[in-house]
């Protein structure tokens, strides 16, 4: 009977001990519950400033360094004034794990003719027709255009059944409606997309088609594999066709974060649907106001700070 009440008493002792980490771990998430509008929506209004700057993939060269000049000094900017709010729910590792949640291996997964034109646009970006489109004043597309970024800060409007997103960056705008409307004919382009909306709980999704074929749907991660050193660390070169799809999800993680996730599908270019995942957009002070941009071929300072290109071999015509 004695090494039967020893017994108990350290089964006992077991489930005291365990207990507490049992239901630690069977605490549910408490989503956070965001202000209505006067119509009963998730009230999304405001004015934003970027978010949360991480890779967009994982480097394919742990050594490779990035060129010098201005983009050296764009990554200092991004480290700068891109710390996260300290409340929200972000990754310790956020500087070095990438955007790419999906597929797991955190690469783009582009075709294998696809990976080798990407090789070459990052190959020859000192070229002007290898120049990033947002040099030529091009629409950013999506999901980039809420990509970070030092210069884009964002408003977001809202009226019964529509949404309204202004960009700083080039005076992007959307109008989304979220009456279950379709999209616009096939015939119709444009460079930000058709966009059409529904809430799910309180997440904002929002589905994009009707692309042009003369943007970069993201613009900054790592670079390919065999990208020589001149070229630029953040991405360029990531393509796609009329056929792109993209899916994105805005959700508030805490009263001042917003976080994003859109999937891009492009069976022209990629061999799977790909997903990024961030906290993209931070609430701004009060006072805060979208200024005005200026954009303009020829500009010599977008170009350097874009590429690290030679500015005057470009005007030259030669590399």
């Amino acid at each position: 009977m004695k090494d039967n009440g020893l017994s108990r008493l350290a089964t006992a002792s077991v489930m005291l001990l365990t207990c507490p980490l049992l239901v630690f771990a069977q605490e549910p998430t408490v989503e956070f519950d965001p202000p209505r509008t006067e119509w009963g929506a998730p009230d999304f209004r405001g004015h934003y400033l970027p978010g949360q700057y991480q890779p967009l993939e994982i480097a394919a060269d742990e050594n490779w360094q990035p060129p010098t000049g201005g983009s050296q000094g764009n990554n200092a900017a991004f480290s700068r004034f891109f710390e996260p709010d300290p409340d929200a729910p972000a990754r310790p590792d956020r500087l070095t794990a990438p955007m790419i949640v999906d597929p797991p291996d955190g690469k783009v997964p582009f075709q294998p003719w696809a990976a080798e034109q990407r090789n070459e646009i990052m190959a020859r970006q000192d070229e002007l027709e290898h120049l990033d489109p947002r040099v030529k004043c091009l629409p950013s597309a999506l999901p980039r255009a809420h990509l970070p970024v030092g210069y884009n800060t964002y408003q977001i409007l809202q009226l019964p059944g529509y949404v309204v997103m202004l960009y700083e960056w080039n005076h992007l705008y959307r109008y989304i409606p979220l009456d279950g409307s379709p999209h616009v004919s096939p015939d119709i382009r444009l460079g930000m997309g058709d966009s059409r909306g529904h809430w799910e709980g309180n997440t904002l999704v929002v589905d994009v088609t009707n692309f042009t074929d003369n943007t970069w749907p993201v613009g900054h991660g790592a670079p390919p594999e065999g990208a020589p050193g001149r070229a630029l660390t953040t991405g360029h070169g990531v393509f796609h066709s009329r056929d792109l799809h993209v899916v994105e999800r805005f959700t508030f993680v805490n009263a001042n974060t917003i976080s994003y996730r859109a999937t891009m599908e492009d069976p022209n270019v990629f061999t799977q649907p790909w997903t990024i995942e961030f906290n993209a957009l931070q609430r701004a002070p009060g006072d805060h106001m979208l200024f005005e941009y200026a954009c303009h071929e020829g500009n010599g300072r977008g170009i350097s700070l874009m590429t690290g290109a030679d500015l005057e071999a470009i005007r030259l015509g030669v590399r």
